[in-house]
């Protein structure tokens, strides 16, 4: 064999075993990077374990201090006599509130859309709006803005409208107030039509005859823990 045919060999020779070295180590290399991963996994799976091990531990700690602070809530108001006069006063202060609400935002509504939209007998218009606003604020579950703005007969562009939107969010933040209450009050609207007013229970409305038989109520009374923080403003025959 000539030098040329030797060296033609030899090439043939080391090009075969590049190519297949070449094939082999790829391969080796991906099984080498999945096991790795298949490792880095399993101890990252243990590592879970171990966490939400202590996560229960932690929770079922939580949850004891909870029973013994409430443990101790429990012995330190059972000694406080004062608590129930906390109480008492923030009723009281949140009623001066809803009257207030109710005098001078509900009835400035009402005032407004009745003069917009004039009747006959302005009195009776004026107190039949506010007892329809102060069941829908109070005597729902979910106040609505559209049906206010419908029983002032304001539109959602008109300037009515804006005076409507104040009304709402100061009820709601009314009924917000209340409901955070650890004695949650409620809003009494019962009453027998016909029979005379009861002074315990109800206060007249604007011109109202105190001892005429009783109509309808305009806005309901504030009570809680069995008390009356304030009474119910019903409309009777008017005074001659």
């Amino acid at each position: 064999m000539t030098d040329a045919a030797e060296l033609a060999v030899d090439e043939s020779i080391s090009d075969g075993e590049i190519g297949q070295s070449g094939a082999d180590e790829p391969d080796e290399a991906i099984e080498r990077s999945i096991s790795d991963l298949k490792r880095e996994v399993g101890s990252l799976r243990e590592a879970l374990q171990e966490a939400q091990g202590e996560i229960a531990k932690l929770r079922a700690s939580v949850a004891d201090a909870d029973v013994r602070i409430d443990g101790i809530l429990s012995q330190w108001t059972r000694h406080r006599n004062d608590l129930d006069d906390l109480q008492s006063e923030g009723h009281r202060i949140l009623a001066e509130k809803y009257v207030g609400f109710v005098e001078q935002v509900l009835f400035g509504l009402a005032r407004r859309s009745v003069a917009l939209n004039p009747k006959e007998d302005f009195g009776e218009a004026l107190s039949r709006a506010v007892q329809r606003l102060c069941l829908e604020i109070f005597g729902r579950v979910q106040p609505s803005e559209v049906r206010i703005r419908r029983i002032v007969k304001a539109k959602s562009s008109d300037a009515l409208a804006a005076h409507v939107n104040n009304a709402f969010r100061q009820g709601i933040a009314l009924l917000s107030e209340a409901n955070s209450m650890k004695d949650r009050p409620f809003w009494d609207f019962e009453f027998l039509e016909g029979e005379s007013m009861n002074t315990d229970r109800q206060r007249v409305w604007g011109k109202s005859d105190p001892e005429a038989p009783v109509r309808y109520v305009v806005s309901p009374a504030y009570v809680a823990g069995g008390v009356r923080y304030c009474l119910q403003r019903v409309v009777t025959a008017e005074r001659a």
